[in-house]
């Protein structure tokens, strides 16, 4: 989970990708080509849906089937998995979100029932999280947590992003999974970011690698996040040798209850080193043993 992005710009995200919009078909549409440009609009393509809209009426079937069959698991089966998901998706979240006065799958909730599917943990709070909230609830990607917040106590639920990377990374895991060919099940952990930090400490020299909470892929078991950082310090002098190296693991446990508190903020992991005065590069590699996902930077220091 590395995409920066602006306030700006995810604002422009989650009005496209969250918006709670009529998703009006032109008058000419017969009854088919209206469902169908209604019910997909979570999952066409820009592309798609510009290409639909200039088709002729003749046109629009063999298109609908081709729409369907590019998301087909497996190719030229007379069973196409992903459709088949996708609608009882819709029912499901219709049955599930009931409260207000939309449609369940045309809600927040329902919109990301669909494109993200059911959450691993979903944790319901009718009155709220704190004294005077507001009925909430919170969802449970792995350690990667969706809020949703009823403000008019309507039964309608608006998705509350926790900041703008939030909203990015909500929007590049919908495209992750609504992409033509791609699965309904997130298969593996998200690439992550870190930096490092040189500290003095006691007279001694600490390399500190910090890594955001949001990027670490945890399992979760019962009420707790959990997970193996195996972390790889290398230091090179100017002539490229080798002058010190370390290799450690890190066991991390997070449970449930701080993880929208820890969400925002990083894990520190520490190394005394016994280097002398001068300029190295250190090379370092994170291996998440969640995922098996490896990350791998270079940084060059002065002590």
């Amino acid at each position: 989970m590395t995409k920066a992005i602006s306030a700006a710009a995810a604002a422009l995200v989650m009005a496209a990708a969250l918006s709670c919009s009529p998703y009006l078909a032109p008058k000419d549409f017969d009854e088919e080509s209206r469902e169908f440009y209604s019910k997909v609009r979570y999952i066409i393509t820009k592309e798609e849906r510009q290409a639909f809209l200039r088709l002729k009426p003749s046109e629009r079937p063999p298109f609908i089937e081709e729409f369907w069959e590019r998301r087909n698991p497996v190719p030229g089966a007379e069973q196409n998995t992903f459709r088949e998901q996708y609608f009882r998706r819709i029912e499901e979240a219709n049955r599930l979100f009931k409260e207000g006065s939309t449609p369940g799958w045309l809600q927040d909730r329902g919109e990301i029932y669909l494109t993200l599917g059911p959450p691993d943990h979903r944790e319901t709070y009718p009155r709220g999280t704190h004294f005077y909230g507001k009925p909430e609830e919170i969802w449970w990607y792995g350690f990667f947590p969706i809020v949703f917040v009823d403000d008019n106590l309507s039964g309608n639920y608006r998705l509350t992003p926790l900041g703008a990377r939030h909203i990015a990374e909500i929007a590049r895991a919908q495209a992750a999974e609504t992409e033509p060919m791609a699965g309904m099940k997130r298969e593996a952990g998200p690439s992550f970011d870190f930096e490092i930090a040189v500290e003095k400490a006691d007279g001694r020299t600490v390399i500190a690698v910090k890594v955001p909470y949001k990027d670490i892929w945890f399992k979760a078991e019962g009420d707790t996040f959990y997970t193996t950082l195996e972390v790889s310090l290398t230091a090179q002098a100017g002539d490229g040798s080798t002058v010190w190296e370390a290799t450690k693991d890190f066991k991390i446990s997070v449970p449930r209850a701080k993880g929208l508190e820890l969400f925002e903020q990083t894990y520190e992991m520490r190394f005394v080193t016994a280097l002398e005065p001068g300029s190295y590069q250190v090379v370092a590699v994170i291996t998440n043993r969640t995922g098996n996902v490896q990350s791998k930077k270079s940084f060059d220091i002065e002590l």
